[in-house]
């Protein structure tokens, strides 16, 4: 299973873990990805979305 949004194509990033000493060890920060379903049009759909964008998708049907 793919770790990707589906709606902003977040993706994990890389890049290391620094200690005091300076020893560079690799590390990634992976996306919280939670599949939900969504209502797009007149149908539900199953998404894999990221929390920031559910987060962001439920402040816009509050308004609307």
């Amino acid at each position: 299973m793919a770790v990707q949004c589906e709606v902003c194509g977040k993706r994990p990033e890389y890049g290391h873990n620094v200690s005091h000493a300076k020893n560079h060890t690799p590390r990634r920060w992976v996306p919280n990805i939670q599949v939900k379903r969504v209502l797009v049009g007149s149908e539900l759909v199953r998404l894999k979305i990221c929390t920031r964008c559910l987060r962001t998708l439920s402040k816009s049907e509050r308004v609307g």
